[in-house]
């Protein structure tokens, strides 16, 4: 679920890239960046969910960990590169 939550954010940035290029007028946040916000700051308690020593034994849970905070590196780079 936090995988494909970030996929989604990262969507909605390139539609938004789409949408208005690079330099997009500067506009007070929107829906969709709520929407974002909403989406990015509650995976965090999926992810402590997921990587909790009593729920998951060994590193079966690491690819899943790993996939995530990428996702959330590319993500948090562009919105810091866009504004």
């Amino acid at each position: 679920m936090p995988i494909l939550m970030s996929i989604v954010v990262l969507l909605m940035v390139i539609v938004d890239l789409w949408r208005h290029g690079l330099h997009p007028a500067h506009h007070d946040e929107g829906t969709a960046d709520h929407i974002a916000m909403l989406l990015m700051f509650g995976q965090i308690p999926i992810m402590f969910w997921l990587t909790a020593p009593w729920r998951h034994r060994g590193r079966r849970v690491l690819p899943t960990l790993a996939i995530q905070l990428s996702l959330w590196v590319i993500t948090f780079v562009l919105a810091v590169t866009l504004t």
